[in-house]
């Protein structure tokens, strides 16, 4: 998995591509959030759209990032879910923890 940071005035941007699978992956996208919050950026919006595929280790990664961001009173949002991601979700009923939308324009938008 790779991870590409971008930031704005209000956000901070996360794409994740490849698959999402292993644990060590996790520390970029966990320092991405936690620079945000040290920053006081608002906004955390994590671009799923170049994400093949997510273990149970990556959905408790993107859990973990939801909390820490949600505990520092920064919204965590999620841009572009692909389908297969989206119905890994609604099997395993976590789909309404994410506010989720259509593309990134539309999360830094809401």
């Amino acid at each position: 998995m790779e991870v590409k940071i971008t930031e704005n005035i209000n956000a901070v941007i996360i794409k994740l591509q490849g698959e999402l699978m292993l644990g060590f992956e996790a520390n970029d996208f966990q320092e991405a959030i936690r620079n945000c919050i040290e920053k006081n950026k608002k906004n955390v919006i994590v671009d799923l759209s170049a994400l093949n595929f997510i273990s149970s280790w990556g959905i408790g990664m993107l859990i973990h990032g939801y909390t820490t961001a949600q505990n520092s009173g920064t919204s965590f949002k999620l841009a572009a879910v692909p389908d297969m991601i989206n119905e890994t979700f609604r099997k395993i009923k976590i789909n309404n923890i994410f506010q989720q939308f259509d593309s990134v324009e539309d999360a830094l938008r809401n």
